[in-house]
């Protein structure tokens, strides 16, 4: 079928398997259960408690996706034949200053106060990490439904509860 460089063999003593493989390339998901040493973790704890808290210059844009929104698109890809030996973005496909975020977290709970500039890049840092996601969108017909806006809420509640 033209795709055997995908194909990944499982050997074991009594028996060989072969299947396809699609890999999945997830960027910045978020939400609630989220592992608190990440950025808007980190903003949410700091806002809520009304702290200041050292930043980065925050000038990296990021693409964020909704943990709803990416349990989707991985159910539509083990679902969908089509996915078989594919590469598959799953972000939003619509990249947000660093800066923006951490600010848009403070205003919706009220509180904050980030320090910008306090952190250092890393000298590997790439500035601007986004995806493509035409092929999610074509082959799975598939797209982000959550908004930053509402999954920001969403994630915010879900902390101020913890």
């Amino acid at each position: 079928n033209g795709k055997k460089w995908w194909t990944t063999n499982v050997i074991t003593p009594k028996c060989k398997f072969s299947f396809f493989v699609t890999i999945i390339r997830l960027y910045l998901v978020y939400g609630p259960y989220q592992d608190n040493n990440r950025v808007i973790p980190i903003t949410i704890l700091n806002a809520i408690n009304n702290r200041s808290f050292d930043c980065s210059d925050g000038n990296q844009y990021r693409d964020f996706t909704y943990i709803d929104d990416v349990i989707k698109a991985i159910i539509k890809i083990l679902k969908n034949k089509k996915t078989n030996g594919q590469i598959i973005n799953i972000g939003s496909g619509k990249p947000y200053k660093i800066k923006k975020l951490i600010l848009k977290i403070c205003r919706l709970i009220g509180s904050g106060k980030p320090k910008f500039g306090k952190i250092k890049l890393r000298k590997d840092e790439i500035i601007k990490l986004y995806p493509n996601i035409s092929k999610a969108k074509k082959i799975l017909m598939w797209k982000p439904k959550i908004s930053l806006n509402l999954g920001l809420k969403r994630t915010i509640n879900h902390f101020k509860k913890s």
